[in-house]
């Protein structure tokens, strides 16, 4: 395995903390004190950038697949810069919305897909296990970063941690980039890529006698339709549950302690699952995981369901972490053996588009669900899954054949 192209996997996957949820949430109040914005304010500014980005990412997924990957990097990194400067110290409103979305496209949307996309294409034998060690850099900066931005947002406020934010992009990244990729190396380009695994002898995937396919052809596959509510599950259920966690608690009359604990739980079964489920993949294939991979989960929400004991919600999480981290490695895994590395970028965008439209939506629509009562959607919530568990075999099965028409 080449250690320059996993760290540049590692590199971006780190990097894009600086427009998670988890990194722009140590800032919110901060932020809202100081342009002496209403409660909501902040959220409402937040679910809109992140969906007018999530919009924007089939666009620049086509740009992966077309152009030298060290570039888009590079151009990403420049565009996280003046997003970060502007959070930094713009002192109105628009400019504020204009670095918010810089940041979260770049960081929370551009460049995992890039890290993702091309760790993905570029290994095929020891593909999940390559994964995994990239993905490590989010996980990683979700244990690191926020102990130290919160310490330092106190100390020196937030336009501070910003500017440095942003000067990291540009002393690190960057240059690091740089270093890592060469100018005439495979990796950087996805037709040469693919090109190299065909004469390799790879085993391609003839689509009217094409190796990979298109986003297109991807999307009228009728057994990609079939995955579409599988991959929905964790980003869709997990931000539902987590976002109306104190609805939860309350009813169930558990403390915000233990729910903290739990969220600690899922953390770190999912750090464990992503490290160790890459080989997993590599052994059994993505494809063959796909079936078992929910499992955990939707054991966690049966148990949720029916069992009253505090203890339920630490198990909960932490079989919820480890579907989700198998998921994290095995779904981008799918798509590069099961679609071929040309247009890939442009396929995972699509992909990511879908999830964060689910994920944005899963607050409203687990408000209403609510309503009928925590046991009443629980239940509705375990037939989403048990209905994923079935369509995975379906799937796996066969007995859908995939469709070739363009």
């Amino acid at each position: 395995m080449n250690p320059r192209y996993l760290g540049f996997g590692f590199l971006h996957f780190f990097f894009s903390a600086v427009g998670q949820t988890f990194f722009i949430g140590l800032f919110v109040a901060e932020m809202t004190a100081q342009f002496d914005w209403e409660e909501n304010t902040f959220a409402g500014l937040y679910s809109t950038v992140t969906l007018v980005a999530a919009f924007l990412l089939p666009v620049i997924g086509r740009q992966i697949d077309r152009g030298r990957v060290r570039y888009v990097s590079t151009a990403v990194g420049l565009a996280l810069l003046v997003g970060a400067a502007l959070l930094a110290w713009s002192p109105s409103f628009a400019l504020v919305a204009v670095g918010l979305f810089i940041v979260r496209c770049g960081g929370q949307g551009v460049l995992p897909l890039i890290g993702s996309t091309t760790i993905g294409r570029y290994f095929e034998a020891r593909r999940g296990r390559a994964l995994s060690l990239s993905l490590l850099g989010l996980s990683v900066a979700e244990v690191v970063l926020p102990p130290v931005v919160t310490y330092a947002i106190l100390a020196y406020g937030f336009g501070t941690v910003w500017a440095l934010a942003g000067g990291a992009v540009l002393v690190v990244f960057l240059p690091a980039v740089w270093l890592l990729v060469r100018r005439y190396d495979d990796f950087q380009r996805a037709d040469t890529v693919a090109k190299a695994q065909l004469q390799a002898g790879g085993a391609p995937i003839a689509i009217g006698g094409a190796t990979s396919w298109s986003r297109t052809q991807v999307l009228r596959d009728r057994r990609f339709q079939l995955l579409v509510p599988i991959f929905l599950f964790i980003p869709f259920v997990f931000t539902g549950l987590v976002f109306n966690q104190s609805v939860i608690a309350a009813e169930r009359g558990f403390s915000a302690e233990l729910m903290a604990y739990g969220l600690s739980a899922y953390g770190l079964v999912r750090v464990v699952f992503l490290l160790f489920g890459g080989d997993l993949i590599d052994r059994l294939g993505p494809a063959t995981l796909l079936r078992f991979a929910l499992m955990p989960a939707v054991v966690g929400l049966l148990l949720l369901l029916f069992v009253p004991y505090g203890w339920v919600v630490p198990v909960f999480f932490g079989l919820f972490g480890a579907s989700a981290g198998t998921d994290a490695v095995m779904m981008p895994a799918l798509w590069a053996e099961r679609y071929g590395p040309r247009y890939l970028g442009s396929i995972k965008s699509t992909v990511r588009l879908f999830v964060v439209v689910s994920s944005a939506a899963a607050p409203i629509v687990f408000s209403y669900g609510l309503r009928w009562g925590v046991e009443a959607w629980l239940g509705v919530l375990v037939g989403y899954g048990l209905l994923c568990f079935l369509l995975a075999w379906v799937e796996y099965s066969g007995v859908v054949t995939q469709r070739t028409d363009a």
